[in-house]
């Protein structure tokens, strides 16, 4: 692999800290997890393995600014009956390595197949939270020769555009890093009387502290005839309290365009719906998975 990695932290931040907040998240993992790198075209990504090693392959995509280890209320379930393949992607704050950025949807379909040929996978379940919600949506528009089933969680944008706030209280949690403000955005996020793992809200302050994700593939709207393009059976859920958008109306386009989709809505829940009701989507995936 030739080329310089680009760079994730801020002119003084401290990459130590960073990975011994990835390390404590990933500490409260309660499955024995490896760690691998993959070597592609676009840097040395970094995926945490877990379950059966002869189970059927299932990859986790992690939201915008978080990690792999955001699945740790989700891992032991899904670990259980799956080989799942967590992965770190490049450019954001975790323990892969960037040499050039995905910048379109045809990078990012080029970036996953050399992923799967470089874990030896012909065909996977994928499923992605927010803005690995929507990296699974392109590939599942564009990559249906490889993959069995889809789950989309709370998907950033995609079917619905973000609305103004959202982005507003992001772009301002990146431009001035207090852990005020980035510990008040993580809880407008969440659904009321739900709870976060403390640690992984640290890991997430810490991170955006020392660190910028360097993505250039960024969520927007997908249009109606390339989400007809998604063949694989697709499951789809939504907290009832999610700020991006209009949860009803994203549920409404969602089961209209996209062929063969279960689309349901989660109560009392925001966007942090993986970690505020785990059981509840535990549940939910492997009843999918398992059909």
């Amino acid at each position: 692999m030739n080329g310089e990695m680009i760079s994730i932290y801020r002119k003084k931040g401290n990459p130590d800290l960073v990975m011994k907040a990835y390390q404590d998240t990933l500490h409260l993992w309660k499955v024995p997890v490896q760690s691998a790198y993959v070597t592609t075209s676009f840097g040395l990504v970094h995926v945490l393995v877990a379950g059966p090693e002869y189970a059927e392959p299932l990859v986790l995509l992690h939201g915008f600014g978080f990690s792999s280890t955001m699945w740790l209320e989700n891992i032991d379930a899904l670990s259980s009956r799956y080989r799942v393949y967590a992965i770190d992607f490049p450019g954001d704050i975790n323990k892969s390595g960037s040499i050039r950025p995905i910048k379109n949807k045809t990078d990012c379909v080029t970036w996953f197949t050399e992923i799967l040929d470089g874990l030896d996978i012909d065909k996977v379940h994928v499923c992605g939270h927010s803005y690995g919600g929507f990296i699974t949506m392109v590939l599942a528009t564009r990559l249906s020769a490889r993959i069995r089933k889809v789950i989309i969680l709370s998907p950033g944008a995609g079917i619905q555009p973000q609305n103004k706030g959202f982005f507003i209280r992001c772009l301002l949690a990146g431009m001035m890093p207090t852990t005020q403000r980035i510990q008040n955005l993580m809880d407008n996020m969440t659904g009321e009387g739900n709870v976060i793992n403390q640690t992984l809200k640290d890991q997430f302050t810490i991170a955006m502290q020392n660190a910028l994700p360097r993505t250039k593939l960024f969520v927007s709207y997908i249009k109606d005839n390339e989400l007809q393009q998604i063949t694989a059976p697709t499951l789809l859920l939504i907290g009832d309290q999610d700020i991006q958008y209009d949860v009803e109306q994203a549920m409404e386009r969602a089961r209209r365009v996209i062929h063969n989709i279960e689309a349901t809505v989660i109560p009392r829940a925001g966007h942090g719906l993986p970690l505020e009701k785990p059981e509840i989507v535990n549940t939910y995936m492997l009843d999918f998975l398992g059909r």
